[in-house]
């Protein structure tokens, strides 16, 4: 398909849009209980919702899904384009640190994807999940609904030379992969994104008119 019905696949690109925001932030880690988050994600996740459908998903990091009959397991293959703001691929390596990394730090997150009892690479770049029951219809999109983090990002060091925490709070500008990119950020008081002109899936079906 083109694009989503209920979008403008010409909409204009521009301008800027200021929101007041009721409350407070000191850490621009949204994937830890430590801290109070801003809850502004960068991150693209594995398949991507549409508004006028339920438990639908459509291709983004992940350009094909796949699973067995009996829904034990699912399968996703990842688009070679996919990539981090600093040009770097999304790999299969980053969505299982993700899912370990999410499970951990998150007890919502450990809840929603407690079904998941193994993950491993499958292909070139494929990556499988297996689940500890069978022909539960949910399981394959809850799975596509993972945001994907940069596991050398995360695992590399910050400007202060010391390594970087995924469970701590940080207000240091993340990395990302979505259509956004934070450009500044000062705790309590304002957090500016800017649009990526080069996004990688700003051509996909499931993107354009967003």
């Amino acid at each position: 398909f083109k694009a989503f019905d209920y979008v403008n696949a010409a909409a204009p690109k521009g301008g800027k849009w200021r929101q007041a925001v009721v409350g407070s932030f000191d850490s621009l880690n949204d994937y830890t209980v430590k801290g109070d988050g801003a809850g502004v994600g960068v991150l693209d996740t594995l398949m991507a919702a549409s508004s006028d459908e339920p438990a639908t998903r459509y291709a983004l990091i992940a350009e094909a899904i796949s699973y067995p009959e009996d829904k034990s397991s699912v399968t996703f293959k990842l688009n070679p384009a996919a990539r981090f703001h600093d040009g770097k691929p999304i790999t299969v390596e980053d969505v299982i640190f993700s899912m370990e990394t999410l499970k951990a730090n998150l007890p919502n997150y450990a809840a929603y994807y407690k079904n998941v009892v193994k993950m491993e690479k499958s292909g070139e770049r494929e990556v499988t999940f297996t689940f500890d029951e069978k022909n539960n219809r949910e399981l394959p999109s809850i799975v596509s609904d993972l945001p994907i983090l940069p596991k050398h990002w995360w695992q590399g060091t910050g400007p202060d030379g010391k390594p970087r925490n995924s469970n701590e709070p940080t207000m240091e500008l993340p990395l990302g992969s979505g259509p956004y990119k934070f450009k500044s950020a000062a705790a309590g008081a304002t957090l500016v994104l800017e649009r990526v002109q080069d996004y990688w899936a700003k051509d996909l079906p499931s993107q354009i008119g967003q």
